[in-house]
């Protein structure tokens, strides 16, 4: 009798598991340097940065699962934040409208594509399009780091189109995430890692899962002096300093809330 009873539970758990098809995230990442070239840790090459990443499910029907904490660098960028103004991060993070004491502390801009539902129901997609700036950020240690502003607001109609990039959002959103800058090494090489963990009321607003299926960024060519093994030398907020070959690796980590990591890398000319 306990023998049929095991085979028949097992016979069950198969037929239950081969009716579901357990979907997962597919990650890839892009990005862009201006002007191109190497630079070197001696004479860093100020540049404009653009950064993109999307975060899909294998199974279209349904959205990708959340990721809570995000790491983005690429293979010989490196960051000098003090060569930029600044302002606090409460500043950056003001409800409503972002402080006016930032304007001349924006360093980029771009769009975030989230896609909203109930974790019970994964096949349900609400699109939220929320505008992004970026911000030099003062008191975050010697590596500095940045506040990522997001707003958005309803409108009607509601977005429908996945490929529509209209700012518009079912439920308001005036905040900012904290960001700082990690020394690491990216493909052999230094690089400033962007890393941030988005709070709850972010990645589940009103009780509802967000996924950030689509991210656009342009980071400004912004530019100081600063020395450098004694001599005076013109950098960037983001600088070059270095690229094996002719071409970089850039590199994005995700973590999701079970604390799974995941990796996405391309490959761009120098």
């Amino acid at each position: 009798m306990r023998k049929l009873s095991i085979a028949a539970l097992t016979a069950i758990s198969a037929l239950a598991l081969a009716g579901i098809a357990l979907a997962a995230n597919v990650y890839t990442v892009d990005g862009s340097t201006k002007p191109s070239g190497k630079g070197s840790v001696a004479k860093p090459l100020p540049i404009a940065l653009g950064f993109d990443f999307q975060v899909e499910s294998d199974d279209p029907s349904v959205r990708g699962t959340p990721i809570e904490t995000y790491a983005i660098g690429s293979e010989g960028l490196v960051t000098y934040p003090k060569v930029a103004k600044s302002c606090t991060y409460s500043q950056a993070n003001r409800d409503g409208t972002i402080d006016p004491k930032c304007n001349k502390a924006k360093v980029g801009s771009g769009l975030v594509q989230n896609v909203v539902g109930p974790a019970s129901v994964p096949t349900t997609k609400i699109f939220c399009n929320l505008k992004l700036g970026l911000y030099n950020i003062s008191g975050m240690g010697k590596n500095g780091g940045m506040a990522i502003r997001l707003d958005g607001d309803p409108k009607e109609p509601q977005l429908s189109d996945p490929n529509d990039k209209t700012i518009n959002c079912p439920t308001p959103i005036h905040g900012a995430i904290k960001a700082k800058f990690v020394k690491t090494k990216i493909g052999g090489l230094p690089a400033s890692d962007l890393r941030f963990t988005v709070p709850p009321e972010l990645l589940h607003p009103s009780g509802l899962d967000t996924t950030v299926r689509n991210t656009v960024s342009k980071i400004l060519k912004k530019t100081g002096k600063v020395k450098i093994k004694g001599k005076s030398r013109k950098v960037g907020f983001y600088s070059s300093i270095g690229c094996k070959g002719g071409k970089r690796t850039i590199q994005a980590t995700f973590t999701d809330e079970q604390g799974q990591v995941f990796k996405a890398t391309k490959q761009k000319k120098c």
